[in-house]
């Protein structure tokens, strides 16, 4: 569940850069007619790259050994072992 609102927080986060933007200029970042047209559309396009540079950031960077093997869970004299992820011994 943190994952996702982190996701959401990522996609969101252009959106309070163009609130703050506003407010610093004075704009009016209440104001409806400033969110609206174009910068919506940049405001999502935005948080979509956002979110998706995020992911594949998680992607490339996290995960096991591409050696590792994956043992399966199964059953040891009547005992339930769970399914592991094993490193190859270094020689």
């Amino acid at each position: 569940m943190s994952r996702i609102a982190f996701q959401a927080l990522l996609f969101l986060l252009p959106f309070f850069g163009y609130a703050i933007f506003l407010w610093l200029t004075g704009k009016g970042w209440r104001a409806p007619e400033r969110w609206r047209g174009v910068p919506l559309v940049w405001l999502v396009a935005a948080g979509t790259a956002v979110t998706l540079a995020s992911l594949a950031i998680l992607a490339l960077t996290t995960g096991g050994s591409t050696r590792a093997l994956y043992v399966p869970a199964h059953t040891e004299n009547g005992v339930f072992v769970p399914g592991r992820i094993v490193e190859p011994d270094s020689k």
